[in-house]
C-alpha cells in the first residue's frame, strides 16, 4: 500500500512537472484559444475591417499570448498580434501592409536592376505601425512621415575586396531615380556576403546604406558614394 502511496505521488509529481513545462513552452490552450479571438475583435474594432484568425500563438521567451490574422479583403497578407502581460496589445498590420506594397509595385523593378543578386527583398523597422495610422487608417508606404524606417535591401555572396564598386553605384543610381518618381519613403540597402564562411574577421567589408530621407539629396552617380559605410 505503501509503494502505491509513493508511485502515486511520484506519478503526480511528474505529470505536475510535464504540465507546467507544456505551458511554459507551448502555453495554456484555453488562454491562447482566449486572448487569439479577443485580439481578433480588437482588431476589427481598430481598423474598421473583417480578419481572419489563422492560429493561436504563444511567445515563451516573452510570455505573450496572440495570433496570426489575415484581412479578408486580402489574404496575400498575415500579420501577427499579442497581447503583453502589461495588458498592452501590439499588432503590425501596416507594417505588413507596406511591405506587400513595395513587393508588388517596387521590388520588380529592383530585381531587374540587381537580377544577379542573391536577395531583393522589402524591409522594415517593427514597431512604428501606431505612430502612422489616424482614426485606423493605414496610409500607403508613399505617405507615412517616418523616412528611415522602409528599405529595399538588395545581397550577393560577393569577396567585398573583388566587386566593381563603380558598377554597383550605377545600379544602385538607377534604382534611385525609379524609386524618387514614387515616393521619398523607401531607402536602399546593398551588402555583400563573403562567400567562405571561413574568412577572417580581419577582412575588409563594407555595404551601402540609403534612407528615404536622403534620396532628394542623389543627384548623380558620384553621390552614392557617400553612402559607402566600410567596416
Amino acid at each position: 500500500m505503501k509503494k502505491k502511496l509513493i508511485r502515486g505521488s511520484l506519478l503526480a509529481v511528474l505529470i505536475t512537472i510535464c504540465l507546467f513545462l507544456f505551458i511554459s513552452f507551448y502555453g495554456n490552450p484555453t488562454k491562447k484559444s482566449a486572448v487569439s479571438r479577443e485580439l481578433l475583435h480588437h482588431l476589427e474594432e481598430k481598423y474598421d475591417e473583417k480578419f481572419i484568425l489563422v492560429e493561436s500563438s504563444y511567445n515563451w521567451k516573452m510570455g505573450t499570448y496572440g495570433g496570426v490574422y489575415q484581412p479578408e479583403q486580402n489574404k496575400d497578407i498575415q500579420f501577427t498580434a499579442e497581447k503583453y502581460q502589461t495588458d498592452i496589445i501590439a499588432d503590425y498590420y501596416p507594417e505588413e501592409v507596406w511591405l506587400y506594397e513595395i513587393e508588388q509595385e517596387l521590388i520588380p523593378t529592383a530585381k531587374e536592376i540587381f537580377a544577379d543578386y542573391d536577395q531583393v527583398q522589402a524591409s522594415t523597422v517593427w514597431g512604428i505601425g501606431d505612430d502612422e495610422v489616424m482614426d485606423g487608417h493605414i496610409p500607403s508606404y508613399k505617405d507615412i512621415t517616418n523616412r528611415d524606417a522602409l528599405q529595399i535591401v538588395m545581397r550577393k555572396k560577393a569577396y567585398y575586396t573583388a566587386i566593381d564598386k563603380e558598377e554597383v553605384e550605377q545600379r544602385i543610381f538607377a534604382l534611385v531615380q525609379f524609386l524618387k518618381e514614387k515616393s521619398n519613403t523607401v531607402g536602399i540597402m546593398v551588402a555583400f556576403d563573403d562567400p567562405d564562411e571561413k574568412a577572417s574577421l580581419d577582412d575588409k567589408d563594407g555595404f551601402y546604406n540609403i534612407a528615404g530621407k536622403d534620396l532628394p539629396d542623389i543627384s548623380n552617380v558620384s553621390d552614392i558614394r557617400k553612402y559607402l559605410i566600410e567596416l
